[in-house]
């Protein structure tokens, strides 16, 4: 297969994925908790070891890094996957959740795809080549003034007393939030122009690295997230319409950086 044939292969297969994700939820869960609001489901299990099989037949030669796996070292990139980001989401039934999978070469995000299956949204960027919402072009438009909307994370690395200052800086500015529980869903609907930036002070890679290339394909500005060892140890993300990044961009620095 060529490398397009490939990409198509792997489309199917996060299909495919999602529908597994969609009967184990139907058939009830096996539920662990990993930490505060931290949770792992069969369902992240099965995902995850399902696409890594699927990896590893169409590129061999690749790394896998996963949430609930950890990193299996390649000669070539490095496949990061969040099996299911807003798995609290999942679990109760609601539909803002996701797969993430993005291809990370030599420091550069090559290819990411982000489903949301039970909202019908197959978003998929390459480096240099575009961004795609079910197949259709996402070209980023500026926001309106007034009518702007940002997706916010929490991070517990990070008091929230930090998030109210910068939800105040942005309500000063006319600018509204919401908080829906899914980093990566959050930045494929920025570049699709659903919401027109968001941010978190702590992102992991798994959650972050396709939404930073849809941002990007877009048309759209985003941090630098792979800078200081980000791949392995997460990051700041901050990412918006170009109008909106003057207002956001400082406020990582302003808001955050003493933490």
């Amino acid at each position: 297969m060529n490398k397009q044939e490939k990409i198509n292969k792997l489309k199917t297969c996060i299909h495919l994925a999602g529908e597994q994700a969609q009967q184990i939820r139907r058939a009830g869960l096996n539920i662990d908790v990993k930490g505060k609001s931290d949770f792992v489901t069969q369902a992240d299990n099965t995902v995850e070891a399902f696409l890594q099989a699927q990896l590893q037949l169409l590129f061999p030669e690749d790394g896998f890094l996963g949430e609930e796996g950890g990193l299996i070292t390649g000669t070539q990139g490095t496949w990061v996957i969040d099996p299911i980001d807003g798995t609290s989401n999942y679990l109760q039934g609601m539909d803002y959740w996701c797969i993430s999978l993005a291809y990370v070469v030599q420091g550069a995000i090559q290819l990411g795809f982000i489903y949301a299956p039970d909202r019908d949204e197959f978003f998929f960027a390459e480096q240099g080549q575009g961004a795609w919402l079910n197949e259709q072009p996402l070209i980023m438009a500026n926001s309106i003034s007034g009518q702007e909307i940002i997706g916010i994370g929490h991070s517990n690395r990070v008091p929230l007393t930090s998030y109210f200052e910068v939800i105040s800086i942005l309500d000063n500015h006319g600018v509204d939030h919401r908080r829906f529980g899914a980093g990566a869903l959050m930045l494929a609907h920025v570049a699709s122009g659903q919401v027109h930036g968001y941010f978190e002070a702590h992102l992991n890679s798994w959650d972050a690295l396709a939404g930073v290339l849809l941002v990007q394909e877009a048309g759209g500005k985003v941090s630098h997230f792979l800078d200081h060892n980000g791949l392995f140890e997460g990051n700041a993300i901050w990412a918006s319409t170009p109008n909106l990044w003057p207002l956001l961009e400082p406020l990582s620095t302003q808001c955050f950086l003493n933490d």
